[in-house]
């Protein structure tokens, strides 16, 4: 038998509702409203046809980013695979400096960064700001946990079917870890999608700053345009959230229960 929900929980579920999605349906209002006020597509124009500062901070962002979760999924696959199931010396010990490294707050990590990319003469490129990405913790914590889940006799079973070790590793380990590798994919797009402080500590020229700097620069004279381009940030990682929710749930899930 069903319980039947409390009036407060009722309650309390509505007004949380209320405050995650009341500043998002203002910004949706606002930005069809013109000089009047009254019903305006001004905003929109400026953005998609008036200029093309707009789009082409937004497209050279979701290609920035598109490198940046590719290079951190293909690094955290590999280097789950060594801590998931080969042993080397001081495993353990790496697997908990990653650990700690992994919790360590943003604003710790910024001035080693910012120096090592100094050092590589990355500084005020693009560079700076895909190299730290690539090699965020998360996700090789995320894919170590995925593969301890799948059991080595699967993995003898392929090599003695003649499979080798890159065989086994893109035919067996990553099909069967799929929920990992999403959510990697979705986290770390996540994370360089709304990066704020590696661009501003690490980029000199605000012409290389990606949509999340850039957009409180972007026609801070034109209210409706702005508006505009806040729901254009918006798009991709919603759209990217409806698509792999689920795998997002079942792959957290399941590196908990490893953990």
């Amino acid at each position: 038998m069903k319980k039947r929900l409390s009036p407060w929980a009722v309650l309390a579920a509505a007004l949380l509702l209320l405050v995650i999605l009341g500043p998002f349906a203002h910004v949706v209002f606002l930005s069809f409203v013109g000089e009047g006020p009254s019903f305006s597509l001004q905003g929109y124009y400026s953005v998609f046809l008036g200029s093309s500062a707009y789009l082409s901070s937004f497209w050279r962002t979701l290609f920035l980013c598109a490198v940046m979760v590719a290079g951190q999924v293909a690094l955290s696959i590999f280097a789950g695979l060594g801590f998931a199931k080969f042993f080397f010396p001081g495993k353990n010990l790496w697997f908990f400096l990653l650990l700690v490294v992994m919790v360590l707050p943003l604003q710790v990590t910024l001035v080693p960064n910012f120096r090592i990319l100094g050092g590589l003469g990355l500084l005020n490129t693009q560079g700076s700001l895909v190299l730290p990405a690539v090699f965020a913790p998360l996700g090789t914590f995320l894919m170590t946990q995925c593969f301890r889940s799948i059991p080595d006799e699967i993995i003898e079973a392929a090599q003695l079917d003649g499979a080798t070790l890159v065989g086994v590793l893109w035919r067996v380990l990553v099909p069967m870890s799929k929920n990992g590798v999403a959510s990697v994919g979705l986290l770390s797009f996540l994370e360089a999608w709304n990066m704020v402080e590696q661009p501003i500590a690490y980029l000199k020229d605000p012409v290389q700053y990606p949509l999340s700097v850039s957009l409180a620069y972007v026609g801070a004279q034109d209210a409706p345009a702005q508006l505009a381009c806040v729901l254009l940030t918006l798009l991709p990682p919603v759209l990217l959230f409806l698509r792999f929710h689920q795998e997002l749930v079942q792959g957290i899930a399941l590196a908990e229960v490893k953990g």
